[in-house]
C-alpha cells in the first residue's frame, strides 16, 4: 500500500472540506425550531380566534399557556434526535433567544399591569429575535422576515388608535376582537414558518448532497 503525502495546501484544503461537511450535517433541520414555535403559536392563535368568533367561554384563553408547553416539548424531542455537537454560532443563537424570552417575560408583566397591546409587544420582541438570528447565521431571508413582522406589528396600535378616536372610524366592527388573532397568526407565519421551511430546505439539501458524495 502506498501512502500519499499531502503538501501544506492539500492538507489545508482537506481540513477545510471536512469542516464544511461537518457544518453542513450539523445544520440539517436548522429551521425546525422556527417551525415548532411558529406552527404552535399559529394553531393556538387560530383556535382562540375561532372560540371568540363562535362566542364560546373566555376560559379558552388559558389555551395560550399551551404554547410554551408544546414548544418546549417539541424542542426537547428535536434536540434529542439531533447531533449533540454545538458550535459558537449555535451558542450565540441560543443565548439570543434566552435573553429575548426573559426580557419578554418582564415586558409582558408591565403590559398586563399597565395595559397595552400584547399582540404588538409579542410580534416586536419575536421579530427582534428573528432578525438577530438571521444576522448571526447570515441568512438574509430570515432577517427580512423578522423586519417585515416588526413593521406589520404597527397594525395593532394603529387599530387601537383609530378605535379611540371620535367619529365614524371609531365604530370599527367588533370582529377585530377575533380578527386580531388571525392577523397575529399570519404575521407569525411570515416571521417563523416561512424562514423555517426555507432554512430546512437549504441546509437539508446541502447535507444530503454531501452524504451522497461521502
Amino acid at each position: 500500500m502506498t501512502h500519499k503525502h499531502l503538501n501544506e495546501a492539500e492538507s489545508l484544503e482537506l481540513i477545510t472540506s471536512m469542516i464544511q461537511d461537518t457544518r453542513a450535517r450539523l445544520a440539517r433541520n436548522t429551521g425546525t425550531p422556527f417551525l415548532i414555535w411558529g406552527y404552535t403559536t399559529i394553531a393556538v392563535s387560530l383556535f382562540n380566534a375561532l372560540t371568540l368568533y363562535l362566542g364560546w367561554s373566555h376560559s379558552w384563553a388559558w389555551s395560550w399557556f399551551a404554547i410554551p408547553i408544546i414548544g418546549w416539548i417539541g424542542m426537547i424531542l428535536f434536540n434529542k434526535n439531533e447531533p449533540s455537537a454545538r458550535n459558537y454560532i449555535d451558542r450565540i443563537v441560543s443565548m439570543i433567544w434566552v435573553v429575548i424570552g426573559v426580557s419578554f417575560g418582564w415586558l409582558m408583566t408591565g403590559i398586563v399591569v399597565f395595559g397595552g397591546s400584547i399582540s404588538y409587544l409579542t410580534v416586536v420582541v419575536m421579530g427582534i429575535g428573528t432578525v438577530l438570528t438571521g444576522c448571526v447565521i447570515k441568512h438574509r431571508i430570515t432577517a427580512i422576515c423578522g423586519w417585515i413582522a416588526m413593521f406589520a406589528s404597527l397594525i395593532f396600535p394603529t387599530v387601537i388608535f383609530i378605535k379611540s378616536q371620535s367619529g365614524s372610524l371609531a365604530n370599527i366592527s367588533d370582529n377585530w376582537i377575533w380578527g386580531e388573532l388571525i392577523v397575529f397568526a399570519a404575521i407569525f407565519f411570515c416571521m417563523m414558518v416561512v424562514p423555517g421551511h426555507i432554512l430546512n430546505h437549504k441546509y437539508n439539501s446541502k447535507a444530503d448532497s454531501l452524504c451522497s458524495k461521502s
